[in-house]
């Protein structure tokens, strides 16, 4: 018979091994759907969401064209974003049981719709914080549980070409980076961590979780791979989305190199994780 320490042992070696095959599997379903630095990225958001136990119904604020329920592989109940092409193509891919066309600081739904509410990498885009995080508080049924990731302060300063440029000696190009950056993915907020945290207490809610996510080596790949996003990119204006045309073999040999980097627990990170719950 097996003692108690082989018992522990065997379940921490079964839910590492488990945690590793999710890991993988949605590495290699963003690697069917977009470029190589954001499916780093994504994955390693997903590795840690899928942590969370979700009960429905589930509302996704800031869906886009429905990429992360894509990869993650979850039906959500309810989308919701600003951009009416976006939704659209939510629409075909399916992830969604429902899309709703709205801002995020102004919710169409009743108080205490939602037991769960997921954003990814969504908060930086909105202006006015304490506004969305008031909506979401007022559709979260009590007990219900809130999971986020935001970007943070620490992001731009551990990229790949814009800490390069100013060593060497070209500090106005890497500011004309940040701001065309800042522009082109409409990122209105970089605060530093405590003020996400200190944001999210004051809206009410119980923080339960808070996880620093995407290590420094992580974003610096997905800096260092964005010039090569950019034939995806060509599709957009075509189709409401990215396209990737990548063979099964160089699939595996992205999942080979890279699959160690998505699985490190991360002790510093560009990135926030955050659960909280709204009280009773």
């Amino acid at each position: 018979m097996r003692n108690l320490f082989q018992i522990v042992a065997l379940e921490s070696m079964n839910n590492k091994k488990k945690i590793k095959r999710s890991a993988e599997e949605y590495f290699r379903r963003y690697l069917r759907i977009a470029p190589l630095g954001l499916a780093l990225w994504r994955s390693v958001e997903a590795r840690h969401l899928s942590k969370v136990k979700l009960k429905r119904p589930i509302l996704d604020i800031g869906c886009g064209w429905g990429e992360f329920a894509e990869a993650f592989g979850q039906q959500i109940d309810m989308g919701v974003d600003i951009t009416p092409r976006d939704l659209y193509v939510a629409a075909k891919a399916g992830m969604y049981k429902n899309l709703t066309l709205a801002d995020a600081r102004d919710l169409p739904f009743s108080d205490n719709s939602y037991s769960s509410i997921i954003s990814i990498s969504t908060f930086e885009h909105i202006p006015n914080v304490a506004k969305l995080l008031k909506e979401m508080y007022r559709v979260l049924k009590p007990n219900g549980i809130l999971a986020i990731t935001m970007e943070t302060e620490e992001v731009d300063r551990n990229t790949f070409y814009r800490p390069l440029f100013k060593r060497m000696g070209m500090g106005f190009l890497s500011d004309w980076a940040t701001n065309a950056y800042n522009t082109k993915f409409h990122r209105h907020n970089l605060p530093s961590k405590e003020k996400w945290i200190k944001d999210i207490e004051n809206s009410g809610l119980k923080i339960l979780t808070t996880k620093n996510i995407i290590s420094p080596l992580i974003t610096k790949l997905y800096d260092f791979f964005i010039l090569t996003s950019w034939p995806a990119q060509l599709f957009r204006p075509l189709i409401g989305r990215r396209k990737v045309f990548r063979p099964k073999f160089a699939e595996n040999i992205l999942v080979k190199i890279f699959l160690k980097y998505i699985l490190e627990e991360e002790k510093v990170g560009t990135n926030l994780f955050i659960v909280a719950k709204k009280p009773l």
